[in-house]
């Protein structure tokens, strides 16, 4: 056996290759192995870096943890036979330098593709960062969540590769240095705002971030090369451990037995370092849901956080936790118009905004308003709702400092009638647009 490792089981020595390298490190050998016993391995292996070398051990080591996590407690014999699995189906992941690697070992097998963010994932020809394909019947395929072959067209041929020896060197780089090539695109577009540019990235990383307020201001006061640098590190260890860096926002009800239950929780220390723990949590309360497969582990939102935000070069204000509570439909919208992580509102002089752009301030109007409008005509206008939006729009203008201003609206007739009052009441510089849901 490699490694000289002898007296190690297969599921002992996965966790080496994975990056506990020491042996004192290991959990021990208990029968069962709990969900308590997978939360602490992730937690231990959280703290490792990840290297070219240990990333596909890692994917292994993660599903088999949340595997454990989703399902309770299995014996050790039921784990050593999850192991076997990897090998029976030779499944291999996409590594961050767009190259296969087989998932026990971290063995290199060819090169796909530079891996490149693309329609919501990192991906590299037909490959996909975080996921585990098949090379069983010499043709690479997907795998599904238990490893079992996705009939459907190969994807690419199982083939030696002249240039895997170089690579194989290569196995002790660290996995973040590829990845930084990936972000590097996204955190581009805006290099004088940390908040604003945190849009581009994955959104689990964002709600990360985002929800992590020490971090948070140590974040936006770092240099676009330091920020890229930890948005790399943070992205490689997430999809590692838990297969994907995207993140789905709703309650945590479907992840709970009762009303209150505790759930794996992922979070930030001001030092950047990614701690799991147990917390109890009310089943309405609002999460990015993080999960690639078996398992999922939850961040909780801060949106009702009052603090202070990042300050703006290219901008008139700052961006800032929101205060006020928000429907789920408004949430959403909000979202699709500023592309602003949730629960951050863009202010100037303490006057809010929903969004801001670079170029434009933004305001986002959900469905919901349409209802009113009958009342508001037979009131001359001045329906409440309609009235509190004209002062809203006079004190956003006033504050502006000449940078235009857009509102958007979900429903046609709503955007007709606020376009018309806004021009009765001197407002009509105010750009009022319809833009329906996504």
């Amino acid at each position: 056996m490699e490694l000289g490792l002898l007296d190690l089981d297969a599921f002992e020595t996965l966790l080496v290759r994975a990056g506990l390298e020491e042996l004192d490190g290991l959990p021990l050998r208990r029968n069962p192995f709990t969900p308590e016993d997978a939360l602490e391995v992730l937690g231990r292996l959280m703290e490792r870096p990840v290297t070219l070398g240990t990333f596909p051990p890692r994917m292994a080591a993660g599903l088999l943890l949340r595997e454990v996590l989703e399902g309770g407690e299995v014996s050790r014999e039921t784990l050593l036979l999850r192991v076997q699995r990897f090998a029976r189906e030779q499944v291999a992941v996409l590594r961050p330098d767009g190259y296969l690697a087989w998932a026990l070992d971290g063995s290199t097998q060819q090169k796909v593709a530079p891996v490149t963010w693309k329609d919501g994932a990192f991906r590299a020809g037909n490959f996909e960062l975080g996921r585990f394909y098949s090379g069983r019947s010499g043709v690479f395929r997907h795998a599904d969540a238990q490893l079992r072959t996705v009939p459907g067209p190969p994807l690419a041929e199982v083939y030696d590769d002249a240039d895997v020896l170089s690579r194989t060197l290569d196995g002790a780089e660290d996995a973040f240095a590829e990845m930084a090539v990936a972000l590097g695109t996204l955190l581009s577009h805006s290099p004088a705002e940390a908040l604003a540019a945190l849009r581009h990235l994955p959104s689990g990383l964002v709600a990360l971030i985002a929800s992590s307020p020490d971090y948070l201001e140590r974040f936006q006061y770092m240099t676009r090369g330091e920020q890229l640098q930890e948005a790399a590190r943070l992205t490689t260890s997430v999809i590692a451990t838990w297969g994907t860096a995207s993140a789905t926002t709703r309650t945590v009800r479907g992840l709970l037995a009762s009303t209150e239950a505790t759930v794996p929780v992922l979070s930030l220390s001001a030092q950047g370092a990614l701690v799991l723990e147990r917390v109890a949590v009310p089943a309405e309360r609002s999460a990015a849901v993080l999960s690639g497969g078996p398992g999922a582990a939850v961040i909780l939102l801060r949106a009702n956080t009052a603090g202070g935000g990042a300050s703006s070069s290219g901008g008139p204000g700052r961006w800032k936790p929101a205060r006020e509570h928000m429907e789920e439909p408004a949430r959403r919208y909000q979202a699709q118009i500023t592309q602003a992580p949730e629960g951050l509102v863009y202010e100037i002089d303490d006057v809010k905004f929903d969004g801001f752009n670079e170029r434009l301030l933004l305001e986002a109007k959900g469905p919901g308003y349409e209802k009113f409008l009958d009342q508001a005509v037979e009131q001359g206008g001045w329906f409440e709702g309609f009235s509190d939006m004209v002062r809203q729009a006079r004190r956003q203008q006033q504050v502006a400092r000449g940078f235009p201003m857009e509102w958007h609206f979900a429903e046609r007739r709503v955007a007709d009638y606020v376009r018309a009052l806004f021009r009765r009441n001197g407002l009509g510089r105010v750009q009022v647009l319809f833009t329906p849901p996504a």
